[in-house]
């Protein structure tokens, strides 16, 4: 085993967190930083192409490739779960959407015993980052910042159809779903775009600065484990080409694997249900059972259509002669569908009175439903993802072998608590009023999924049972609190070890009611000021 000299700072997984906390600790020559990634190098134009987001999530080259346990409340169906293992994590292969959450999901974080994170605390964190090419004179929105917001230049043009039809029903429009303290209704939304190409967190934050010298990136190296002395870390052990090396690390190793990847590592390294790990023989450096417990993901169903319109994205004969436009199309301009995510158009509403936020999210697909690994739909045909945004259920990431190189079980518990079906039983009917309406009669669409056959609701729970899907925002596995029950406290310090944090979506307590990147990217930024002991910057009451 080869052991290096060491860094200041060790960061397990190049992900959006990995990627902005490099960036943010190497700014100081003085600090030498190692980021560590598992997967290659982003150098594929994969990456760079909005559109082939479909592509990406299930490329065998650039996803962990995961499944969950097989879930007996769906059936015994195991549920995909990509997750980027390529520079850049997921946010070189995800849906490029920008969206916060809701301001009062930061708020119950707070609430929950972390204080520091209220919105009004964390809004900066957010601001540091963005810079939001539409909304350049709103106090909500940064503009100095690495990271490009926008709206993409051209959308489809079943949008404003179906913008018509929430709006005969009574749903408002949401002019700026980041910009009001309760973001209600349906519109367009923004994404991490610009000049129609995605913007990741190796573009945006990595890039940038890569040639630093107090900056070393490694990719296609697999963390095995991190090693502690007298309760501190001090080092991570990885494979690289087959040969074992150790990373020392002077003063913290800073853990972004992500809501799989971080309590995987955290259990191979000894740290979870001691019993558990002593089952498999991984010796225990801390009894710390909370570790891979609270994930949550939003599950999803889906009402879909077919139509013989070709104004759908799809490939077809009929779609030929404008789908080959849209190369050139992107080719001169990087407009057109290649420069967006073919998902335009969001919306969330309270599907039931006295709820203080939205509990469904819908996003509309002007599109078939692509294969796993299909970057474009056949056919033609349009249809409405309802999301669950606050899940009860709670499921767990547990390893399965002292090999790292095992997938570990990942039981993602969709569905688990009854409660969670009634909201999506709600949002498909909601789904089904939207698109009977008469603004998209002229589309001529029939329903192939559930099937106008399916009408009661007992049916309509059946089949969200069968049919309902991750959409891939899992999170929690590493709840930041301050009770037993918590794995990080809220300064993102491991209980009862020294020189060891996380820092990704795996902290969240609860999953934000959305889009979770942006939120990852904010716990990165607040992260790098607790690490370096810099001051908050003043909360912001808007």
């Amino acid at each position: 085993m080869s052991t290096e000299a060491g860094h200041d700072f060790v960061i397990i997984g190049a992900g959006t967190s990995g990627c902005v906390l490099a960036n943010r600790l190497s700014a100081d020559p003085r600090n030498s930083v190692c980021l560590i990634e598992a997967g290659p190098p982003d150098d594929t134009l994969l990456t760079r192409i909005p559109s082939f987001v479909g592509t990406l999530l299930f490329h065998p080259c650039y996803s962990w490739g995961y499944r969950s346990t097989p879930q007996p409340q769906l059936g015994g169906r195991q549920i995909l779960l990509p997750r980027g293992r390529i520079l850049g994590g997921c946010s070189s292969t995800n849906g490029m959407v920008y969206f916060r959450g809701h301001p009062r999901d930061f708020d119950e974080w707070c609430a929950l015993g972390n204080p520091g994170w209220s919105f009004r605390e964390v809004l900066p964190y957010f601001l540091r980052s963005e810079n939001n090419q539409d909304y350049r004179d709103s106090p909500w929105h940064g503009t100095g910042g690495e990271m490009q917001v926008s709206h993409v230049r051209s959308y489809n043009p079943m949008v404003e159809p179906f913008l018509a039809a929430t709006s005969a029903l009574g749903f408002g429009r949401c002019a700026d779903f980041n910009g009001t303290q309760d973001p209600l209704g349906f519109d367009v939304r923004q994404n991490a775009i610009h000049d129609g190409r995605r913007v990741s967190g190796v573009s945006a934050f990595l890039a940038p600065v890569r040639r630093r010298g107090n900056l070393r990136i490694l990719t296609e190296a697999l963390v095995q484990r991190i090693e502690f002395q007298a309760g501190r870390a001090v080092a991570v052990h990885l494979l690289q080409g087959g040969q074992p090396q150790r990373i020392a690390a002077r003063r913290e190793v800073l853990l972004c694997a992500g809501a799989y990847g971080s309590p995987a590592v955290l259990q191979h390294s000894g740290i979870g249900d001691a019993t558990w790990l002593h089952r498999l023989g991984i010796d225990v450096t801390h009894h710390l059972p909370a570790v891979g417990r609270n994930l949550h993901d939003h599950p999803s169903v889906v009402v879909q259509m077919t139509t013989g319109n070709c104004e759908p994205y799809g490939l077809s004969l009929a779609a030929l002669p404008r789908n080959a436009f849209s190369v050139l199309q992107y080719l001169l301009s990087r407009r057109g569908q290649l420069a967006g995510n073919l998902f335009e158009v969001t919306g969330f509403l309270r599907t039931r009175e006295g709820l203080d936020r939205p509990d469904v999210q819908f996003v509309f697909m002007p599109a078939n439903r692509p294969a796993p690994g299909q970057a474009f739909p056949r056919g033609h045909g349009f249809g409405i993802n309802s999301i669950l945004l606050r899940p009860e259920s709670r499921g767990s990431v547990t390893v399965q072998s002292r090999d790292p190189q095992q997938a570990p079980a990942i039981d993602n518990a969709f569905l688990r608590d009854p409660a969670d079906v009634e909201p999506l039983l709600r949002g498909l009917r909601l789904a089904r009023r939207i698109l009977a309406m008469p603004a998209l009669a002229r589309y001529q669409a029939r329903e192939i999924l559930p099937g106008p056959a399916l009408q009661q609701d007992d049916e309509l729970r059946d089949y969200t049972r069968r049919l309902c899907s991750a959409v891939h925002h899992p999170g929690g596995s590493c709840r930041m609190g301050s009770d037993d029950a918590a794995v990080v406290d809220p300064a993102l310090r491991v209980h009862g070890l020294e020189g060891l944090r996380v820092v990704d979506a795996s902290v969240f307590p609860r999953m934000v009611s959305g889009n979770s990147n942006a939120a990852a990217v904010m716990v990165a930024e607040k992260a790098s000021d607790l690490i370096l002991g810099k001051p908050a910057p003043a909360p912001l009451d808007l």
